[in-house]
This record gives structure tokens, sequence and C-alpha cells, in this order.
């Protein structure tokens, strides 16, 4: 009998223990529902019956290197419309027209094809209208993050409106940064009907963390960037231009032609000239400008004096080869040295010395000046160029690199970096265009190159490119590019052929790069004209006039 009642006040224990393991299992399970789950929980409740849209204070700005804002520059008021939450959408396209500029029949159009809450500008009369009252239309402050006026448009990129994310260019780079840990966003309250609920309505609804607090710093100088591409727009030029510090090697400007408007970005996607294309960032074949390369190469292994003569014909032959001087008409240059073969832009020279220095030295030569390999400011967009991978090259193919021709192609970005090395007396300094990250708390992260500045010729080599560059300007294919009064300039010109053909005329790509001013160089500013046809004639005068306007603006 005893022996039964321990065996029953076990089992009674056993299952008490059991009935209280439960018990506490469901309160734990009660406690991390409710105190540790219970956030996310709310907020997929809350996100259940919220329409909402991103705004663009939630995201991070861009700034100059004097921080100037580049972006967000005007605060604006905008019609916030949800088409789920429009009863009458006749009478809400009149209310959005009247206020917004737009017309009847496209705001009825919108309403009826959007899949999502949007925003619309207000214009005019509209910018303080008198209280809407109208469901499913809000007005809200924000900021337009481009305008009409906006700059580095092509370097700063764009973002899809629909997800607030960059696309294109340092908007897409440094999303990471930019997005910062939240978003602002106006949201519409609604119940399971898609009924505003009472009370709640519209609400500005920030993230759980920091908002758009992160703010990039970028190297261009707006007043430069705005010189460079009035200019640009002036002439009607097609193509970039890039101005670097020469000191820092920081990019003070870059610009790309045809523009385009980063808040209608629709509107190009079809387009046949490129213009969501960054120009400066895009390879091209080169031409003379590679004589930079030849003479460096043989200068730099002492191969040639450069007091040493050729007679140029007009022409030159090797082998099979007939390969006519830009002074055929005239019956050549006669005899020239180095100094006035690259000032004429002698090709009968170059060829000569190209196959004295040999194929692989001068594209040795072109790998240490950084062409064929990305400078690295956007690696998502930069194309890398192209120079001959076989340094076993065959002498016809050594005539034509010696000259720029053939298998040679670089990008705008390359040619400045490698003119800023000519300038910098043989020194390379990493470009960099952007300066810091800063933050809403007023802490600031460096950011810029770490890669320090590592000589690439010697000073000798430099000085004699130099005053072969200032011989350009003087005396031969660059006088246009003459600037009188502030310290003179000097560069190369570069008319470079590209097999192709537009109405049975050859494109002919025109190339200036060059700095200024002459003693102690400040600025390197290349220029690409798309299918300009003479570097002389075309691009030497936009040099001009991009380098007259920066030296006016530091003398204000």
């Amino acid at each position: 009998m005893t022996e039964e009642r321990g065996r029953t006040r076990s089992r009674t224990q056993f299952t008490g223990c059991v009935i209280l393991l439960l018990l506490l299992a469901l309160i734990v399970r009660l406690l991390q529902i409710q105190i540790v789950q219970g956030k996310g929980y709310s907020q997929r409740a809350t996100n259940q019956r919220m329409l909402n849209l991103p705004l663009d204070f939630s995201r991070g700005q861009f700034y100059d290197a004097n921080m100037i804002p580049l972006t967000g520059r005007r605060a604006v008021k905008s019609l916030v419309v949800f088409p789920e939450l429009i009863e009458d959408r006749s009478e809400a396209a009149v209310i959005i027209a009247k206020h917004t500029g737009r017309k009847y029949e496209d705001a009825l159009q919108d309403l009826k094809e959007a899949a999502a809450p949007y925003k619309v500008p207000l214009t005019g009369a509209g910018k303080q209208p008198a209280g809407i009252r109208t469901r499913g239309i809000m007005v809200v402050g924000d900021l337009e993050r481009y305008d009409e006026k906006g700059v580095a448009s092509h370097l700063i990129g764009y973002i899809d409106k629909s997800e607030n994310v960059g696309r294109a260019g340092l908007e897409r780079l440094y999303e990471n940064y930019l997005a910062g840990d939240g978003e602002m966003t106006v949201a519409a309250m609604v119940d399971g009907s898609k009924r505003l609920i009472p009370g709640l309505g519209y609400k500005l609804i920030s993230g759980s963390h920091r908002v758009g607090n992160r703010h990039l710093q970028l190297t261009i100088d707006y007043h430069i960037q705005r010189a460079v591409e009035e200019v640009m727009d002036e002439l009607g030029i097609e193509g970039a231009v890039v101005v670097l510090d020469a000191e820092s090697g920081e990019v003070a400007a870059m610009a790309s032609r045809p523009n385009y408007a980063q808040g209608n970005v629709g509107d190009y996607l079809d387009g046949q000239r490129g213009e969501l294309l960054n120009k400066a960032f895009q390879q091209y074949n080169l031409g003379s400008i590679f004589k930079t390369v030849v003479a460096a190469a043989a200068l730099e292994d002492t191969l040639i004096n450069p007091f040493d003569t050729v007679n140029c014909p007009g022409y030159i032959e090797m082998g099979e080869l007939h390969i006519k001087c830009s002074s055929y008409d005239i019956g050549g240059h006669g005899d020239v040295d180095m100094f006035g073969a690259y000032a004429k832009s002698c090709n009968t020279f170059f060829i000569e010395i190209g196959q004295r220095v040999g194929g692989e030295r001068i594209i040795e030569m072109a790998e240490r000046f950084g062409l064929g390999e990305i400078v690295g400011l956007n690696p998502l967009e930069e194309q890398p160029g192209l120079i001959p991978s076989d340094r076993k090259l065959y002498k016809s193919d050594v005539c034509n690199i010696s000259i720029g021709q053939g298998d040679i192609m670089v990008t705008p970005l390359q040619v400045a970096v490698m003119t800023s090395i000519v300038a910098n007396n043989g020194i390379r300094k990493q470009p960099s265009v952007v300066k810091s990250v800063a933050e809403q708390s007023g802490s600031v992260m460096v950011m810029g190159s770490s890669e320090k500045p590592g000589r690439v010729i010697s000073p000798f080599v430099a000085m004699e490119l130099r005053k072969m560059m200032e011989m350009v300007v003087d005396q031969g294919t660059g006088t246009l590019a003459a600037l009188p009064g502030h310290g003179g300039t000097a560069g190369k010109t570069s008319s470079a052929q590209t097999g192709q053909r537009i109405n049975g005329e050859e494109v002919l790509h025109a190339w200036f790069t060059g700095y200024v001013p002459r003693l102690y160089p400040r600025y390197v500013i290349t220029v690409l004209v798309e299918n300009g046809r003479s570097g002389g004639s075309v691009a030497a005068p936009v040099f001009r006039s991009i380098a007259q306007r920066i030296m006016e603006l530091g003398e204000r």
C-alpha cells in the first residue's frame, strides 16, 4: 500500500514538473514575442496599413570642396498623391493641374496608371496653396534633389525615384553612405478597406536610426565646374572635359556632353547620343598626344638626344607602309629635332624614333603613365582603355602606336592624369573626387587617396616634355590655346583617327590637354571633342576659354 502511494506521488510530481516546464516555455515565448519581437511585429502590422512614399531629404546630399550644395539646393513644396485613396479621379486631376501646372489630361493619366504614391512639385501660385481637403492628396515640404541649374550631373549620377536608390555615378557608388540607416517617408494610415484611420491620417515617419545624416563632400569646385559647363554649352561641344588640381591631384571639375536632366532620366534611356554616359570615363582613340609617351620613353632611356634631327619629306615608308605626315601637302618639315617635331606633330620623326625605342619600351612607358587601367574614381563606370598586350610588336604595329594610332585607346581622365605627371615634374599624384564624409553629429571621415605620390619619369625628362608642350602653344599646332596675361599655357593637340565613318567621312576626335600657368602649374585641363576633327582649331580654343575663366575666378 505504501509502495502504491509512493508511485502515485511520483507520477503526480512528474506531471506537475511537465506542466510547470510547459508554463515556463509559454511564458518565455510570450516574453519573446512581446518584448524581443514585438517591435518588428508592430512595424509589420503598421506597414500593412500604411501607404508610404520616401522623401528626398532622407538621403545624404553632395557638397563641393567649399561646402556649396551640389544637390538639394532648393526647398520646395510638393503634392503627394495616394492613387489608392482617390475617390473621384476627375476632381483630383483638376486639383493637381491647378497647383502643379500639369495639364488636366496628363494629371488624370497619371492617376490611372500610378501603382504607388507619387510626388508632384508645386509651381507658380500653387507654391502656397490654400488648404487641400481632398482625400488622397496632401502638401509636404521637401528638398528638390536635382534642379535645372545643377552641375556635375554625370559625375554625381542619379537615383531611382521609386526606390530612392542610386543607379549611376557617385549616387550608385556611395549608396551605402548616402542611404544612411533609415529614411523619412510620408505615409497615409489606412484600414483594411483603404480608408484613412481617424486621428492618424497622414504622417511623416522617420526610420528607426539615423536619417540622411551622411553627406559627401567632393573635391569639385562649384564655380570651376560651372565655368567648364558654360563653355561647353556656349560652344556646343559634345565630349568631355576634366580639370585636375595640379598640386593635389584632386578633380576640380568633370563634365560630359550632351547633358541630361537627372530628374527625368526616362527621357534619355533610348538616346543615341550617349546622354547618360560620363564620357570622361569612356575610352577613345588618342592620336598624337601619345607622342608624349614615345618621347618620354626615348628620353628616359637616353636613346636619343632631343636635338638630334630627322629629315621629314612629308611621309615615311616602312616596308610596304607609306604613312603621310601632316606636312605632306607642303613637302614635309625638313630637318626637325624632337622639340620641333612635337610642336608640329611630325609623324615622320616619331615613327623613326619609335622604331629606335621599340614597342616594348613604348608600352612599358604607357603603363607607367597609367594607360590601360582604370584610374579608380568610379570603378563601376570607368573603362580601362587599350594598349597592346603583346610587347613583341611587328614593325608596322610600332609605326602605328608611335603616332597614337592602332591599338591605342584612352579615357579623358587618363590623359589628364598623364598630363599632370608632366606638370608635376614626373610625379604622379593619385586623383580623388571625394574629400570627406560628414555626419550631422559633426564627425568627419576624411576620404581622398591613400596612395602616396610616386615618380614616373625623371625631372629631366619632365622638364624636356614641358618645353615641348610650351612650343606647341608658342609656335606649333596649339597656338589657339595661348592665354596671355595668366602666366601662359602649355599642352598638346591631337586629331585622332577612328576608322569610323559618318556620311562617308571619317570620324576624327579632337583633343587638347595641357596646364596653366606654365611656371607653377595650378590646373591641368583635358578637352575631348567628339568628331571635332581638329585638335588645334577646335579643342585648343575650348581649352583656352576654360583656362581663362578658371584663372579669372582666382583673381576675384
